[in-house]
């Protein structure tokens, strides 16, 4: 029998006698101490809360699987789902706009189809944990599913999907792409005050003010690169039908993105932990389609390419679909920051962190060296076969340290480029043999020892991942694209038209017994380019990879070689940073993409203090003096490629580029860059950048944790700030 309580009406005595009660007890030490926002409303703008830690409570929405994230030290959030509405939308992109989960599917030769947890019929299983939820979703119509799960974490939030959770039950329908939470923090016009942070270049930032519908597109860039198993190898901007006159954007090399309301001191950082290798960062300003900033990852599962019919590319070709879906778990941590750190100084910060403390990045010597690189030499054609055209020959090195040397500059850091047998571009190396023309093979195993004894990091470069099909057979151990045709380079130079892209497995190979070969002469330094910045999907025979393998394969590669060898890497994706003793080529500029708002050296600041971090060649910089600022604001360390001979011997190789490099003419700024960074760099040696200030009257402020601040001043007028007084174009360094 139930028993049913009848309610009895308080009198007013007894109601003031609780409320006294009550509040005697809010008084008391150790009763009913938990934090104000916890015991708030159990519900948030249609989210009911799921999860709570000593920072932050978890909301959701089981209609949309949409989440919100509360700092509850301030009260403050981001939510996934959009909770404003102007009225613009069509359904399409409300779904975007609230779904946790957001699939483009693949229907024929259809790419663009949208699947989402508003507009289709959906069945979901919802399963809570004691940090989060998990969601088995079923898209009934086109038979395809997945598991969500997500959780709460000290630091923030994980969104996750096994691999082993997805199905794809029908051969109508394929999943192309798949997002979770897109719109996390997404802000309506100006309404916050903020940015988003991409990782283009060194990093960017895109202000969330009212952008005015001026752009039509936002930034959409694959994580890890380009993957040229699907490109055409077709350029159609060449000038002359020979020269490219547009330059080739940044590369992603990191898989971070970000979102900061500075007025709310919320932020979080996106580290896409799993998947990243076949995952692009989309970001997109307001006025770009919809009044809302967002970003977010997006995970490729399959694509259409197109299939020629023939081996005449020309004649034509048919779209058709990938045959099997990437195989990876899809994961992104979101590691939310708040109050003075909820800025993209406080990202950096939380980035480094996360990788030293996962392993995946370890301190190394950051002892100040310029870098002064070395062209050996290369070919050009003659009557027949080539000649060699020799730019620096071992001797030259020497004579060139020791007029350094003489001048006071001792602290050096070179990558010898063209040292081996055929010069620059007979690739690949395979054996530890130097070019005669530079002095032979005894000669650079001298000149190893003589650096070594001098402190000097001497390095050998060379690209792992190219063959050059002119000089070497290229018919086996090559990638082939998705579509089975062998992929070609062009270079758009008269001597080595074109190379192509060894597989993994023969890289592998090569690499490991080259370094076998030159530790036989106490020869461990290795430059490596090429596979430190590649990733591809491919075909070897018969056989398809995916850039996850290709990823493994190098990672296996560089795993085993750092138990014997130094390694330098050439702008290196950061999956292959903690086998990096010298991080090679860091950009200091972006694409310049319009919508970008502002420039800021975002990768610099994660990695100064842990390994040392050099920039791309000051040679080729049209502007040195802002260069040199910048170098200085980045904490990075200068580069020069410099030959003994004149630029001008290299007119008819493959090396044209290469218009300035001649010592002589180099010197004296070499001189006067290491006297000058050098100086900055005993100031803040082993220090971490743990702010980065963009002032308007065009100074910029860098703080390190042991005290120091950077001022510089980027207008060609005086400005003061903070009480220093800077003449324009120039730094000032505060301990």
């Amino acid at each position: 029998m139930a028993i049913k309580w009848k309610k009895r009406k308080k009198s007013w005595r007894e109601k003031i006698a609780l409320l006294l009660t009550f509040a005697c007890l809010l008084t008391l030490p150790g009763v009913l101490s938990f934090p104000l926002t916890a015991r708030a409303a159990q519900e948030l703008n249609g989210h009911k809360q799921i999860a709570e830690n000593d920072r932050y409570v978890l909301y959701m929405n089981e209609d949309y699987l949409s989440i919100i994230v509360q700092d509850k030290a301030t009260g403050k959030y981001m939510e996934s789902a959009v909770s404003y509405d102007d009225g613009k939308n069509n359904e399409l992109w409300l779904g975007q706009m609230r779904s946790g989960l957001l699939l483009q599917l693949i229907y024929g030769t259809n790419d663009t189809m949208q699947a989402d947890l508003i507009n289709d019929d959906v069945t979901k299983e919802i399963t809570y944990t004691d940090n989060g939820f998990s969601a088995d979703v079923y898209w009934n119509d086109y038979k395809i599913g997945m598991r969500l799960e997500v959780e709460l974490t000290e630091d923030g939030v994980t969104a996750r999907i096994p691999d082993d959770s997805i199905r794809e039950e029908d051969e109508t329908y394929y999943i192309g792409t798949i997002a979770m939470y897109p719109y996390l923090g997404a802000s309506y016009l100006d309404d916050k005050e903020g940015y988003m942070f991409i990782p283009d270049g060194n990093g960017a930032l895109i202000y969330l003010d009212d952008k005015e519908g001026r752009f039509k597109s936002g930034y959409s860039t694959m994580i890890y690169g380009t993957d040229i198993g699907f490109i055409d190898n077709t350029v159609t901007t060449l000038f002359w039908e020979k020269y490219k006159m547009v330059n080739t954007a940044n590369s992603v090399i990191a898989p971070i993105y970000g979102m900061a309301y500075t007025d709310d001191g919320i932020a979080y950082l996106a580290v896409v932990e799993d998947g990243a290798e076949r995952a692009t960062i989309e970001a997109s300003p307001n006025g770009a389609s919809i009044d809302y900033n967002r970003i977010y990852a997006r995970f490729i599962e399959r694509k259409l390419y197109k299939q020629p019919t023939s081996n005449n590319t020309t004649i034509g070709s048919f779209d058709t679909v990938e045959t099997d879906r990437s195989h990876s778990d899809l994961q992104i941590r979101y590691l939310f920051l708040s109050g003075d750190n909820a800025n993209y100084s406080g990202m950096a910060a939380a980035y480094r962190n996360y990788l030293l403390q996962n392993g995946d990045l370890s301190k190394k010597d950051t002892s100040y060296r310029t870098r002064v690189d070395f062209l050996g030499t290369d070919r050009e054609s003659w009557v027949i076969g080539t000649s060699a055209v020799v730019m620096t020959t071992v001797d030259d090195i020497r004579g060139i340290y020791e007029d350094l040397e003489d001048a006071g500059v001792t602290d050096f850091f070179s990558a010898y480029k063209g040292w081996q047998k055929g010069g620059i571009y007979n690739l690949p190396v395979t054996s530890y043999k130097a070019d005669k023309e530079i002095g032979g093979t005894s000669e650079l195993t001298k000149l190893t020892e003589e650096a070594a004894a001098k402190g000097i990091s001497f390095y050998l470069y060379q690209d792992a991942l190219r063959i050059n099909p002119t000089e070497n057979n290229a018919t086996f151990n090559v990638i082939k694209q998705v579509n089975k045709r062998k992929y070609v380079e062009d270079t758009y130079q008269d001597v080595y038209e074109e190379f192509n892209f060894l597989t993994p497995a023969r890289t592998n190979a090569l690499l490991t017994k080259f370094a076998e070969s030159a530790a036989k002469k106490n020869v461990t330094n290795l430059a490596v380019g090429g596979v430190s910045n590649n990733l591809f999907t491919y075909i070897y025979s018969g056989t398809s990879y995916s850039r996850y393998d290709c990823a493994d394969s190098y990672g296996q590669m560089f795993d085993a070689l750092d138990a014997s060898t130094n390694l330098a890497l050439e702008v290196p994706y950061a999956y292959l940073w903690k086998y990096a003793d010298a991080f090679l080529d860091m950009p200091l500029y972006t694409s310049s993409y319009i919508y970008e708002d502002e420039s800021i050296p975002f990768m610099s600041m994660v990695l100064k203090g842990v390994i040392p971090v050099y920039s791309d060649y000051v040679n080729f910089e049209a502007n040195k003096q802002e260069f040199f600022l910048k170098m200085v604001e980045a904490g990075t360390y200068p580069s020069f490629y410099i030959t003994k001979e004149s630029s001008a011997d290299l007119i008819y190789t493959n090396s044209s580029d290469v218009y300035s490099s001649e010592y002589s003419v180099y010197r004296d700024t070499i001189l006067q860059y290491t006297q000058e960074l050098k100086a900055i760099n005993e100031k803040v040696e082993g220090a971490y950048i743990t702010g980065h200030e963009i002032r308007d009257n065009g100074i910029t402020v860098v703080t390190y944790d042991n005290g120091v601040t950077i001022y510089i001043n980027y207008s060609t007028s005086q400005q003061s700030a903070d009480g220093h007084t800077l003449e324009g174009m120039s730094y000032e360094v505060v301990e």
